[in-house]
């Protein structure tokens, strides 16, 4: 229990309408000493405080490279190697040079201090002064992770057409040039400039952008659905700006993101190998590199989307052209090109440098004419681009990196 036995008080009402309140000791009331066990009458109330030295006691916290992290109870003499042992031990990612300890101190009430140590961790847990230091109430013992931990066992994986595909380990700080030369290279078939590499925290940030995206979205619909449809005119204007939030949303959920980083990589090692073209591997990335293209694709509202044999130094607007030309739907004016490396070039707006109806394309090239807001203001407008966008993206490097798991 936590309550505290040496000091209750009896509050008694007196016959005259005063107030008595009388200090009993409960542990000597348990014991029969009359002094304290008092007689109750009706009325009288007994308070018992909190044992703050059960309910709040002095505490110490250890963090970082250890079994169990957190907040554990301040014996008597607990010592840096004591706290480490009681929370597990260290894990094999720990820093056992050194450790930061901060010791926090009352210096007047409500204004406590801290003072920062740096203390040798192996000798602290060898036993050895001063380094093994008792600890005080609120310390914070914080083991740090050895640098490079998270690169040790780490691998990338090769897909498509490489000499020898498969997964390969690579050491802190190797590039990609070096695991493609040690997987002998790209194969005869291979186009090194739509190659596509995945990775995992570019994805997680991905992921929550788009659902930023869903969520305005989705806010916009409901402003939407306040719109007037009194007469036939606006409820069909209604009804086809609700069907096209609809449909941008619903791509944008089918789109998952790949965590797709643009590189700019080449069959010619020598062109971009050691340059910041060259890549910095991390634990997890995959890279598709797929086969020769021969196409540009045209997607969106165009009278006859399709794929167009590549010609060198043909401009989007000349592709455009096969596809039969933007239709009335389209917003001409977001017209984008997604290379198949993974950049995207638009045409006249602030997201983009860059004309992309004047860009000369190479194949894999994507040209996208983007659907028309119906209805709302610019910012509705830009919203609805940027969603297309997005959802374009995502789709074409999935179509390069079809056997990606």
């Amino acid at each position: 229990m936590d309550a505290f036995a040496d000091d209750a008080q009896v509050v008694h009402h007196q016959p005259d309408g005063t107030i008595q309140v009388m200090n009993v000791n409960l542990k000597r009331a348990e014991a029969g000493d009359p002094a304290d066990n008092l007689l109750l009458a009706s009325g009288d109330r007994v308070l018992v405080h909190e044992d703050l030295s059960k309910s709040d006691p002095p505490t110490v916290t250890i963090q970082g490279e250890v079994a169990n992290p957190g907040r554990y109870p301040l014996t008597a003499a607990l010592r840096v190697s004591d706290l480490v042992q009681v929370a597990g031990g260290l894990k094999r990612s720990a820093d056992t040079s050194s450790a930061d300890l901060v010791h926090y101190f009352p210096v007047s009430p409500g204004q406590p201090a801290g003072q920062q140590d740096t203390i040798q961790l192996e000798a602290a847990l060898s036993r050895q002064a001063p380094a093994d230091q008792v600890l005080r109430d609120g310390d914070v013992l914080t083991v740090r992770r050895v640098g490079g931990w998270n690169d040790i066992g780490a691998s990338v994986t090769l897909e498509g057409e490489v000499a020898h595909p498969g997964t390969y380990g690579f050491q802190p700080g190797e590039r990609l040039s070096s695991v493609l030369r040690r997987a002998g290279g790209f194969s005869a078939n291979a186009y090194p400039y739509a190659a596509v590499l995945a990775r995992t925290e570019v994805r997680q940030l991905e992921e929550l952008n788009r659902a930023e995206l869903i969520r305005r979205l989705q806010a916009e619909e409901q402003q939407l659905k306040l719109l007037p449809d009194g007469d036939p005119d606006q409820k069909k204007a209604k009804d086809a700006s609700l069907d096209q939030m609809h449909t941008t949303i619903g791509n944008l959920l089918t789109n998952q993101p790949l965590g797709r980083v643009v590189i700019k990589i080449s069959g010619n090692f020598e062109h971009w190998a050691n340059t910041s073209a060259d890549i910095q591997l991390r634990a997890g990335d995959k890279l598709y590199v797929p086969k020769k293209l021969e196409s540009v694709a045209i997607i969106g509202q165009v009278y006859n989307p399709t794929a167009v044999a590549f010609r060198p130094g043909k401009s989007a607007d000349w592709y455009l052209s096969q596809a039969g030309g933007p239709t009335s739907l389209a917003n001409q004016k977001g017209v984008f090109v997604i290379r198949a490396d993974g950049s995207v070039v638009g045409k006249h707006s602030s997201l983009w440098v860059g004309s992309s109806l004047r860009t000369s394309l190479m194949a894999g090239d994507v040209v996208v004419v983007p659907e028309k807001a119906y209805t709302g203001g610019r910012n509705l407008q830009n919203l609805l681009l940027i969603a297309q966008v997005t959802s374009a993206v995502s789709s074409a490097a999935y179509l390069l990196a079809l056997s990606l798991p």
